[in-house]
């Protein structure tokens, strides 16, 4: 049983606070995911003035430039993220929006790397990432199936490990719209398929896990209350916790060396106790003879079961039985 991994998406959910993103790298590693994800963006290498995704979502940001400078870190600031990471233990992996944005993480070390349902396609970036990366996720929030085996076909080649996850990108998204049958779909087309959740709700992953998936991704927050865009489609530091120890017993229920027959074996005292044995309804006199609609079976194990009644009937009892006690084969003539 191979454990899933599980991914909490820190995103831009800092606010561009260095202290607030340790804070949740702490909290990620607290509940035991095994990584945090940030994103890395930057517009003079992502955008055009066009794009106004958000833009009137927080009230001090006028474009999108705005808000992503206000909420990016300088180069050092990053490698102190990462280093962080290392400190705490948790793996650190973030969304490179841009080959510049890929260049830094590579001069930070990282060789890990998440691809955003909107890159599933952007053959720029992917080219890039498959010659510099070990590890490359790639959401496909917004593919159609023919995108999604396109994807899987220009990865073909990679020597690294590919990942790809079933996503839907809305926020939040319903659960008949998460597409776990599409996941177990994907399994015929790549050896590692997840899920990148944006319902809000842990029940959710918690079904991914079941359907064997190798790696969940999905937002984190303090407070489903706190202000911004992606607060009602996160996961509150406990519900992941939640996921994560179901992830865990998952594993150990289905990982083992369970034996049937061994744990028997190991019961045989409490199957003497919990077992029954071959007894009479109704006290039985000397000198009588037995018929059908006299037995029932009675605890402890007895030394007759079920089947040994028709040995006994029509035989005649060589002494007095009670009600209270098994009978033997000895018991009759």
């Amino acid at each position: 049983m191979k454990k899933t991994l599980l991914i909490g998406e820190v995103g831009l959910a800092h606010e561009g606070s260095l202290g607030l993103a340790f804070s949740m790298i702490k909290e990620c590693k607290r509940v035991n995911l095994d990584y945090v994800k940030f994103q890395l963006h930057n517009p003079e290498f992502e955008s055009t003035k066009n794009e106004d995704f958000r833009v009137r979502v927080f009230p001090q940001d006028t474009s999108r430039y705005d808000y992503w400078n206000r909420t990016t870190f300088t180069i050092e600031e990053w490698r102190k993220i990462v280093e962080y990471c290392k400190e705490v233990g948790i793996g650190f992996l973030c969304t490179p929006f841009s080959v510049w944005a890929a260049e830094v993480l590579l001069g930070l070390g990282v060789r890990e790397v998440k691809v955003a349902s909107g890159d599933c396609n952007n053959w720029e970036l992917l080219t890039y990432l498959k010659s510099n990366f070990e590890t490359i996720i790639v959401s496909t929030g917004m593919s159609f199936k023919s995108e999604v085996i396109e994807l899987c076909k220009f990865m073909a080649d990679y020597n690294g490990t590919f990942i790809v996850l079933q996503c839907t990108s809305s926020y939040p998204v319903t659960p008949k719209n998460v597409g776990l049958n599409y996941l177990l779909e994907l399994f015929s087309v790549v050896n590692s398929v997840g899920l990148s959740d944006h319902t809000g709700n842990p029940l959710v992953s918690i079904a991914a896990i079941s359907c064997n998936a190798s790696i969940i991704e999905f937002h984190v927050v303090f407070s489903k209350k706190q202000f911004g865009p992606d607060s009602s489609s996160s996961m509150t530091f406990e519900e992941a916790n939640l996921i994560s120890q179901y992830r865990d017993l998952w594993v150990d229920l289905f990982d083992s060396d369970y034996s049937k027959d061994k744990i028997a074996t190991d019961l045989l005292d409490m199957r003497k106790t919990f077992g029954r044995g071959l007894s009479l309804k109704n006290p039985l006199a000397k000198g009588e003879t037995v018929y059908p609609e006299m037995f029932v079976m009675k605890k402890p194990l007895g030394p007759l079961n079920w089947g040994d009644r028709e040995r006994i009937v029509g035989k005649i009892a060589n002494r007095d039985i009670s009600a209270d006690e098994h009978i033997t084969n000895s018991d009759f003539n």
